[in-house]
């Protein structure tokens, strides 16, 4: 039965309307999330995909994280489906969104759903819209028997043999009361509630209500909540970016306050009536082998490289699963306990104490990098990840601003770029470069060495490494040599052997004696007396953080080859310290001081390490002693530093981090931060100095750039990295002339020259469209999607900007108060099908605005005329493939223009028409950013200047000071050469660029096999080719 056609009520929206709106708004996102990972990891049939009509690819880290969400909610729904019971069994999803489980667990485990009904439940609007998708999807109608789709004024929108669907607000108790005794019956039944992220949207008192009402449903009731929580408190710097998120999309996370602790959230169950209640974080349910099985954890490598480990660990420790159950029987995810009782209360000593020194304009953001050394005033900062792409550089650390010039030499920018690789510290300055990655398939074996201050390459690594672990070490009749064990390689295989390196004999292996640690990479290894050393902590194969602790000593033996002998030192450990569950730890840095090997950050096995145990000292001496037998394992072995004493500053995201020791005592901690999820990148925007409380010293240790820090050599390659200078006026400034006729702007457009076209009339929208005007004329209610950006510069490639719908009225309200939003307008009827056209999307402005007769040319070749309205925030460096005008209606706008000759000096990654380059990185009136090498082409355009944009010609604006109101059109210019099919925004590239990019990648295929020197060598030839005929042909 069709549901009934209802009128729709044009009514002003209620508050409570607009916060379901925001709340069904995060649905939105979370299924296309879901969509991805459905794409790439499970089988066939799907079922996202007819609620996401255009998929898109997620990042490895979103791509795991909701994987382990979805599995975590699986698994909890088939351990209830499996269990026997001869009571008809009941799904409650309590706000459901579009979640397919019940049609995935229908179609491939019918048998398992046999005595099974899943209950969808969530607001009218959403199920109205779920109805109304299934009712159209053949595949998912045909697996519902007898399925009836009920009018919209009905609780129950949907109901079949196996599955019910209920529009119903969750507040609403009643009517949900009312609703559910209708679907269960009065016979007795199994019941389980589920909620994932939703209970959270609600006010607790709300939210606390539904939970009490639901473990009176029946005898047998159970409840799976997945949602977040504060495992370290408010202030983490992955909490505080992950409330920051939701606090800007409006749809603010309530119950993480009231219930921060998996202990209040256990505590909230068993006062609302339950019987058990047990609350595991997703982090420790991803480590237990009899929720997620090894061999399921280590299959997810064949569908996605991945390398987020860290990341990905502070996702799922903010995260938790809640199983509680009304009767006598467990919950499904472990007996009850309280997770807080099992953590150490050692207090931190009060001898250390971290200062931080975060200066405003902070430029040396980098992940996964590492420490050159200088001198006792100086340190490199090397390669890692940057904000927008992996560096060939280095940065100078000085504890001095009057330091200027580096002591020694970085490495140089000719060593591809990379991350997670290490750089060991030689006698006299010298150091060993050693490994890494670019993606994680693109692995380095090639090693650096820098002696007498010249870098030169040395011995390759028998197996191209990263994540590897490395330290200095004394080997008899050799001196300085340096210690290789673990890492992962390009095919993602976790290795265990151990390989020692020494100028003269290059790499060799290692025979390990004794136990043999378990393959893994990340660890922590230090070498703390000569040739004798520890090793901790570090990932296996299957993903799992280790927590064992061995102790080595390298040898020679008759005088050729070489062993390690291990010692597997964890049962003392642990005996000794309640504070060696926080030793084994991924990830971490290590520094030897006089009073001991400090450990910093990192990620630990099953939680994340509170604040008080981020920094632990192992004590050297005691350890020492203890394995000479001449001392006994005790307490004294580890002792926990924290943030040290009266903390007071910025905290650290001590992730992808460095450190290194200092004089006195003293340890300089600096860069480091993480992706925080979908949440934002938070990054580590100054330095943190380590040391005694006894101490006197100030933390002075500030960033200078490489290139700020030496002066360049005229024969050296220009930099890469870019100044800031003024720019300049000349020839730079973009023309500003009359047209007259057609022919006249016909010779304009065969010129390709970018020109400002004054004194035309471009129709009355220049004094009328303000903003009551717009209000009025198009309708406050009006929706529209909008840019919202979180700084002022967005950036297309890191998605600095999010995309939101909102009534017309609410958007200029917030753009004209300041608000850092900008309009795009697209297609009102056909988003993804048609361009837009100012005339058919907005009706009511199409008499305001009109191309003067000058540009027929353009008017009869439009391709589309998108409106934009800008607060202030500024566009990404871009190019369209089709040349446009662009009309200037209200307010000022700085445009910033480069030729097609510069594109190879913009930074445009491959396939990409946007730049990673922060033009505007000094404001919109401030300096623009200076690249070597391009030709750099500025104007101000006035309300009434219409700008010509050749095709290809880079460009990026910002307002100056006021809304900026404009109208662009798009027009072909080309007879042939587009590329074929739909293209809405009109900038797809042309057709002969696709099919080359294709040639390039069975090019490059073609060298595959050979050695990655060989494979350069020749791929840099063709590239010389293709570039010879570029400038010359």
């Amino acid at each position: 039965m069709a549901p009934a056609k209802t009128q729709a009520m044009a009514a002003e929206s209620t508050k409570a309307e607009k916060e379901a709106d925001l709340v069904m708004g995060t649905n939105n996102s979370s299924i296309v999330s879901k969509r991805s990972v459905e794409l790439l990891y499970y089988p066939q049939p799907h079922f996202f995909r007819y609620f996401v009509k255009k998929p898109q690819r997620r990042a490895p880290l979103i791509n795991r994280g909701y994987w382990l969400r979805m599995y975590a909610m699986t698994e909890t729904v088939r351990r209830f489906l499996e269990e026997p019971s001869d009571n008809p069994k009941f799904v409650l999803n309590l706000g459901c969104g579009f979640d397919p489980l019940p049609f995935q667990l229908l179609s491939a485990e019918e048998s398992l759903c046999k005595n099974a009904t899943f209950v969808d439940i969530d607001y009218e609007k959403l199920m109205i819209n779920k109805r109304n998708a299934i009712e159209k999807t053949a595949e998912i109608s045909n697996l519902l028997k007898d399925v009836e789709f009920l009018p919209d004024e009905n609780a129950v929108l949907i109901r079949s043999k196996h599955y019910v669907g209920v529009g119903c607000d969750l507040k609403n108790l009643e009517k949900l009361e009312d609703t559910v005794k209708t679907v269960i019956g009065e016979g007795q039944c199994s019941i389980l509630c589920t909620a994932e992220v939703s209970l959270t949207y609600m006010d607790v008192e709300s939210a606390d209500a539904l939970i009490k009402w639901t473990s009176s449903l029946d005898q047998d009731v159970r409840f799976a909540l997945l949602e977040q929580f504060f495992p370290d408190g408010p202030d983490h710097p992955f909490a505080a970016t992950m409330m920051k998120h939701f606090n800007k999309l409006r749809a603010p996370l309530h119950s993480i306050h009231h219930y921060p602790s998996l202990h209040d959230q256990e505590r909230r169950f068993l006062d609302a009536g339950w019987g058990h209640a047990r609350a595991r974080s997703l982090w420790e349910l991803w480590s237990d082998n009899s929720f997620l099985s090894s061999f399921r954890r280590m299959s997810l490598d064949t569908y996605e490289v991945f390398d987020e480990w860290e990341e990905f660990a502070l996702f799922a420790s903010h995260y938790f699963l809640l199983c509680a159950s009304t009767g006598t029987r467990s919950p499904a995810n472990g007996d009850k306990k309280q997770v807080e009782s099992q953590k150490p209360e050692v207090a931190p000593l009060s001898s250390f104490r971290l200062i931080p020194h975060c200066p405003s304009r902070f430029k040396g953001q980098r992940r996964y990098g590492v420490l050159v050394p200088d001198s006792e005033s100086r340190i490199g900062h090397h390669g890692g990840q940057g904000a927008q792409s992996r560096l060939s550089t280095s940065d100078i650390c000085t504890s001095s601003p009057d330091i200027k010039a580096s002591g020694r030499t970085m490495p140089p920018k000719d060593i591809p770029a990379r991350i997670c690789h290490t750089v060991t510290s030689l006698n006299e300055g010298d150091c060993l470069l050693v490994g890494g990655r670019a993606a994680p398939t693109t692995v380095f074996g090639d090693c650096w060495l820098r002696q007498n201050d010249t870098w030169k390459k040395t011995h390759d690594l028998p197996t191209p490494l990263y994540r590897h672990s490395s330290t200095k070490v004394s080997v008899e009749g050799l001196g300085d040599c340096v210690l290789v064990y673990g890492g992962k390689s390009a095919k993602s295989d976790v290795l265990g052997e151990w390989i020692l390196w020494n100028a003269e004999i290059g790499w060799q292996p290692v025979e390990q004696v004794g136990y043999k640690p378990a393959p893994r990479f990340g660890a922590c290894m230090a070498c703390v007396d000569s040739s004798f050393g520890v090793l901790f902590g570090g990932i296996t194969q299957d993903g799992i953080v280790l927590d064992d602790f061995w102790t080595w000593k390298v040898s020679r033996r008759d005088g050729r080859s070489f062993v390690v002998e291990l010692s597997d030192q964890t049962e003392n450990v642990q005996a000794a310290s309640s504070l060696s569950k926080f030793i084994g730890r991924f990830g971490a840095t290590v520094s030897l001081t006089p009073s001991g090997l400090v450990v910093i950050g990192g990620i630990c096995a099953g939680e994340i390490i509170p604040s008080q145990y981020e920094i632990l000292l192992l004590s050297v001496s005691e350890l020492l002693g203890c394995v000479n037998s001449e001392k006994t394992w005790g307490d004294k072995l580890l002792s926990c530093i924290g943030l040290g004493v009266e903390f007071n500053g910025p905290r650290p995201l001590l992730a992808g981090h460095v450190s290194c020791p200092l004089a006195e005592n003293q340890i300089l901690i600096l860069g480091g931060g993480a992706v925080c999820f979908s949440f934002g990148t938070c990054w580590n925007e100054g330095t943190w100095l380590l040391q005694s409380t006894n101490s006197e010293s100030q933390n002075t240790w500030s960033l200078v750039s490489d290139e700020e820090s030496k002066p360049v050599d005229k024969a050296q390659e220009t930099p890469k990295r870019l100044r800031r200078v003024k720019t300049t006026s000349g020839d730079q400034t973009i023309p500003r002339i009359s047209v007259e006729t057609a022919a006249e702007f016909e010779r304009i457009l065969e010129t390709s020259r970018p020109v400002v076209i004054q004194g035309t009339d471009v129709g009355p929208c220049v004094e009328l469209w303000t903003k009551d005007y717009l209000t009025n004329t198009v309708g406050s209610d009006r929706k529209v999607v909008v840019h919202e950006a979180q700084t002022e510069n967005m950036n297309f490639q890191t998605k600095n900007f999010s995309y939101v719908t909102k009534e017309f009225g609410t958007f200029l309200d917030e753009v004209y108060a300041g608000g850092r939003q900008y309009l795009r307008s697209i297609s009102a009827e056909k988003p993804t099908k048609m361009p837009a056209n100012l005339a058919l999307d907005f009706p009511e402005l199409k008499d305001d605005f009109r191309l003067p007769a000058q540009l027929s040319l353009v008017t009869e070749n439009m391709h589309s005329s998108p409106l934009r309205i800008s607060g202030p925030v500024t566009m990404w460096l871009h190019y369209d493939v089709m040349a446009n005008v662009y009309c200037q209606i209200r307010g000022r706008k700085r445009m910033v223009l480069y030729p097609p000759s510069d594109v190879q000096y913009l930074q445009l990654p491959p396939g990409a028409s946007s730049s990673t380059i922060d033009i505007f990185q000094n404001g919109p009136d401030g300096p623009i950013t200076s690249i070597p090498d391009t030709s750099l082409h500025e104007v101000l355009l006035e309300p009434g200047d219409i700008l010509f944009i050749p095709p290809l010609w880079l460009h990026t604006a910002a307002p100056m000071g006021e809304v900026s109101i404009a109208v662009n059109v798009f027009f072909r210019n080309l007879s042939q050469g587009y590329a074929p099919g739909r293209d809405v925004y009109g900038n797809r590239d042309l057709q002969a660029y696709e099919k080359g990019r294709n040639d390039v990648s069975k090019i490059a295929r073609a060298f595959d096999g050979l050695p990655p020197d060989m494979a350069r060598f020749y791929l840099l030839r063709l590239a010389d080719e293709i570039r010879e005929k570029a400038e010359h042909d």
